[in-house]
């Protein structure tokens, strides 16, 4: 069996070197002389091995040397770069003649003069490290598991251990012949004068119950004193550091179990009694059960609300609770207190509450522009979606109804509706049609109502009020320019929309052609198939917005385009078309006129007249031959007048129109009866 281990143990180390020297290349470049090293992460141990093979000086680490660590050169100073190495890693060297010894502690003597370093060591380690190599001996109790660095220079072998028994925290130093003992201070303490000093009054009371009032005092002894009012005289066994200081305790009315619970929980210790005897051991736990000592599981039923939404509440009122959900949405558990049981039913009264489900019907607005533009006052994760049209739903009390159907009220209004009168008006010829550039065009006044014309038949037909819109002057014109066949009326209508969303008006005329080429050794079109589109007419985009005070802001955009003589037939390209494009933005009251001018469209046509037959005999066809040149000139002139409608102001304008007819009517027959 020894043998077995002793091969294994072997193989081990042989695998170790083995590894080494592979990446022995990597960490080698060149002779003695020049050295190149990049370690990462590594255990130092492996570093100073693998430097050692590398140099050949044999260096060591003792046992205090743990860690890992980081190795960068190249270049031929070993020396200055292991001596950095040291330094990164709070390391020390004792250069020996066959042998150099890395550690974490260091003791120079010099003149009966002690030199001590020592990095990140436990005390008993430096402790031991001292004894190890110094010529004086030190004994020492239990000391502190936390390491420390120590740096003394220059002090002599008293004051050496002196200092190092100050910076392990309450401790001193006993010398004799023998050599040093560190000990802590509270050796030379006892019960009876921690007593005496108020450190520490622990008193049994008439009653048999004990009263306990202590102040800075080790654990250990104030175990004794409890131990020693026992009336049985108790004993006990320390399982445990007793060095653990009890920093405040007052408290009185408990019996021996009692108090010996509540102080052992206070310094993370439990007890077990086996016969007569205490055993008193470290607990982890201890403290943990001092604070939940109260609480128990009880169960919170919910009526209403669900655990989801009431558990975040109780967490952010009573902190970190112990808490399990039930199924089905009855309620909860909690590990809590009584107390905390009594404010917890208090939240619960407070938030489970009877919610209902209510079905809201909106009267003008979509529930997704609610939603959408929902007011501060409403709760959005009340409301529910019902349909696309006008339903929604609200969970919630009758209370939060009633105050949601009050913010109903305010934002579920009809949207401003507009109505847009549009009169389009073709003037050709306009040198001859003089009238149009004296005509004017106003808003009818109440004096406008008594001139009248008799001769207004074609004007009264259109859809457009115009004698309302622009007083009997402008109608009585229109009228004898329509007669004439200067003025045409290219559209009449009314367009309806609703404030800030646009309106189209669009009248054209679409050709259709085949797309060709023209051959060019024949001269001729080559048709490909495919067909193409020309639009022409009029086209008009309105967007109008209406503000709080009535104002209509509008912005209107007008193109018309015009097609010209097909030449397909004999060019093969499509006919030509011209087009005027106009873009405006007024602001004005409901019922003022918007007239768009300035649409002057010229055309020349020519127009060839021919005799059948005759006309194709050579020469003397000419005299059966007649061609015209027709020059035209046409302008569109666009009148639009918006209106904010109202069941009420239609009504009105109704009766208004009636009015005006009636007036119109009696005044023709009065001029016939003359």
């Amino acid at each position: 069996m020894e043998r077995m281990v002793s091969l294994r143990n072997g193989r081990k180390r042989s695998l170790i070197i083995l590894v080494i020297c592979c990446f022995y290349p990597l960490f080698a470049v060149g002779g003695r002389d020049y050295f190149s090293w990049d370690f990462s992460d590594c255990e130092i141990s492996d570093i100073l091995y693998a430097v050692s093979l590398d140099t050949g000086i044999s260096i060591v680490p003792d046992d205090t040397v743990s860690g890992r660590g980081n190795l960068k050169f190249t270049g031929s100073d070993f020396n200055s770069a292991f001596d950095a190495f040291l330094l990164g890693n709070r390391l020390c060297v004792r250069r020996e003649e066959n042998m150099w010894v890395v550690s974490r502690f260091m003791l120079k003597e010099e003149n009966a003069l002690f030199y001590l370093d020592a990095y990140d060591l436990l005390p008993s380690q430096i402790v031991e490290k001292l004894t190890g190599t110094s010529d004086f001996v030190i004994t020492y109790d239990s000391l502190p598991s936390q390491k420390i660095s120590v740096h003394l220079k220059g002090l002599g072998r008293d004051a050496l251990v002196e200092s190092l028994s100050k910076l392990f925290g309450n401790y001193e130093v006993f010398s004799s012949e023998l050599g040093f003992h560190i000990g802590r201070k509270s050796e030379k303490w006892n019960v009876e004068s921690s007593v005496n000093e108020s450190l520490v009054a622990v008193n049994r009371e008439i009653d048999g119950n004990f009263s306990v009032n202590v102040r800075d005092v080790f654990f250990s002894d104030l175990m004794e004193k409890l131990f020693s009012l026992k009336e049985d005289s108790a004993k006990f066994c320390l399982l445990g550091n007793g060095e653990v200081k009890v920093q405040r305790a007052v408290f009185y009315g408990y019996d021996f179990d009692g108090t010996l619970d509540r102080l052992c929980m206070q310094n993370g210790f439990s007890f077990y009694v086996d016969g007569d005897i205490y055993y008193i051991f470290l607990d982890g736990s201890a403290r943990s059960a001092l604070l939940s000592m109260n609480r128990k599981w009880r169960r919170f039923p919910l009526c209403f609300a669900k655990s989801k939404d009431v558990l975040p509440l109780v967490s952010m009122k009573f902190g970190k609770l112990e808490t399990l959900s039930l199924q089905n949405n009855e309620g909860f558990l909690c590990n809590c207190s009584e107390k905390e049981a009594e404010a917890i039913e208090q939240l619960i009264k407070e938030v489970d509450v009877k919610k209902s489900t209510y079905l809201i019907q909106l009267k003008y607005i979509k529930p997704k522009e609610l939603l959408d533009f929902l007011p501060p006052d409403i709760d959005r994760e009340a409301l529910f979606m019902a349909d696309e049209s006008s339903s929604l739903y609200f969970i919630g009390t009758e209370d939060s109804y009633k105050a949601l159907c009050c913010q109903l009220e305010v934002c579920d209004r009809p949207a401003v509706r507009l109505c847009y009168d549009l009169l389009i008006l073709q003037y050709d010829d306009v040198k001859q049609n003089q009238w149009a550039s004296s005509l004017g065009a106003k808003v009818r006044t109440l004096g406008d109502r008594n001139d009248a014309s008799i001769s207004l038949g074609s004007v009264m037909n259109l859809n457009m009020n115009v004698v309302t819109a622009f007083g009997f002057n402008f109608a009585a014109a229109l009228q004898t320019s329509i007669e004439d066949n200067r003025t045409k009326v290219f559209a009449d209508t009314s367009l309806h929309g609703i404030s800030g969303k646009p309106i189209s008006f669009q009248s054209t005329n679409t050709y259709r052609y085949r797309d060709n080429n023209v051959d060019p050794d024949t001269g001729k079109p080559i048709y490909s198939g495919v067909t193409r589109e020309l639009s022409s007419g009029i086209k008009l985009d309105v967007l109008g917005w209406v503000s709080g005070d009535g104002v209509i802001t509008t912005s209107v955009s007008a193109s018309i385009s015009r097609q010209g003589v097909d030449t397909s037939a004999s060019t093969g390209n499509p006919p030509p078309t011209t087009e005027k494009y106009v873009t405006t933005e007024v602001s004005g009251k409901s019922g003022e006129p918007i007239i768009l001018s300035g649409l002057v469209q010229d055309s020349d046509e020519k127009v060839e007249k021919r005799t059948p037959f005759l006309s194709k005999i050579p020469l003397l066809g000419w005299l059966f031959k007649s061609k015209e040149k027709n020059s035209e000139k046409a302008q569109m002139v666009i009148y639009l007048v918006p209106h904010i409608l109202d069941y009420e102001e239609v009504y009105e304008e109704k009766k208004d129109d009636v009015w005006m007819y009636e007036k119109i009517n009696s005044m023709k027959q009065l001029v016939e009866k003359r």
